[in-house]
């Protein structure tokens, strides 16, 4: 169960998150929409404090920070829960696909070496590209980088995965393959949330909608009550605008 209550955040001046609530069940796939620069990546980022919210709890099962009393060791534990799949992938440009995901076990985890290859190895297989193992990043296209983060995420087994706009850096005919990644691991029922701007992918993986504009949250619900039932002007105007 995650728990999000009152999340704000400034830059300068600028206010990008209005006290922001939400909450996400075990198991559950959400998918925050909305129009470019009203903060949905912001907060994203905060949820595993790669921003550091200016007030607000986080709830990730049993650890709860206070963005107003936190503590490094706190920030630790949270981020312990959760990963996070980069838009621009974000492996390490030096080390083989294999090394990417043993990266994270081994420091973060404490796994050993064995170990973490065979996680890793299973991990690959899972997005279909265990055929890839000893590839540098360099060698792959822009899909299969994206599988590999995705793995990457998986392999740490997190409480919830955090994807910011996952297929924004690929190439039209390379989302699809992302996107079935991401399928088949709503089918597991892990914990998901998940920015983007293709309304087709969130109709069909999200259990719930969340759309955002302004640093706020206007309206929650699943995907029939946001894309087909929602009286709210501005998110028919949204939808309408993005399906053209």
């Amino acid at each position: 169960m995650i728990k999000i209550q009152n999340i704000q955040k400034s830059f300068n001046s600028n206010t990008v998150l209005k006290s922001i609530d939400l909450e996400v069940k075990d198991g559950e796939v959400v998918v925050i929409i909305g129009p470019s620069g009203t903060g949905k990546s912001t907060f994203l980022r905060c949820l595993n404090y790669l921003e550091r919210p200016d007030k607000g709890i986080i709830t990730i099962g049993e650890i709860t920070v206070d963005a107003e009393k936190t503590t490094e060791s706190d920030i630790h534990k949270l981020r312990k829960k959760t990963s996070m799949v980069f838009q621009g992938y974000n492996l390490f440009k030096n080390r083989t696909v294999l090394e990417n995901l043993m990266e994270a076990l081994v420091v973060v985890k404490k796994v050993s070496k064995k170990d973490a290859e065979v996680l890793a190895r299973q991990a690959l297989e899972q997005v279909g590209l265990s055929d890839k193992v000893e590839y540098y990043p360099k060698a792959l296209s822009g899909g299969q980088q994206q599988r590999v983060g995705i793995a990457r995420a998986m392999v740490v087994n997190p409480e919830v995965m955090l994807f910011d706009e996952p297929t924004s850096a690929l190439d039209p005919e390379l989302v699809g393959e992302v996107f079935e990644v991401i399928k088949s691991l709503a089918k597991k029922h892990i914990t998901m949330i998940i920015v983007t701007h293709e309304m087709n992918f969130a109709k069909e993986v999200a259990d719930k909608v969340v759309f955002m504009e302004g640093g706020k949250i206007v309206e929650v619900g699943t995907p029939k009550e946001i894309f087909e039932e929602s009286n709210n002007q501005r998110i028919k105007q949204f939808i309408n605008k993005v399906n053209k």
